[in-house]
């Protein structure tokens, strides 16, 4: 995927850096062995820069797809008892 080298997205940020004044958003994924929680600060762009951005994910996702799609289906248990 060449578009992923170009993406210039903005690098993670440790939480020390980032100010009191900018909203959390987190995600509790509860598991059977444990539990996963992911957050982050949300940093607000410009309109014009979130377009680039939102053009340049959907753009990402489109080849992701396309990549997929030509992916051999995985074995599950049912194909290999057959």
């Amino acid at each position: 995927m060449d578009t992923a080298d170009n993406l210039d997205l903005p690098a993670p940020r440790e939480p020390l850096e980032a100010s009191s004044d900018q909203p959390v958003w987190c995600y509790h994924q509860p598991l059977k062995s444990g539990d996963r929680r992911y957050s982050g600060y949300v940093t607000t762009v410009s309109a014009t820069e979130g377009d680039r951005l939102h053009r340049r994910l959907n753009a990402l996702i489109d080849e992701l797809l396309l990549w997929a799609v030509h992916q051999p289906d995985p074995v599950t248990p049912e194909d290999e008892s057959t």
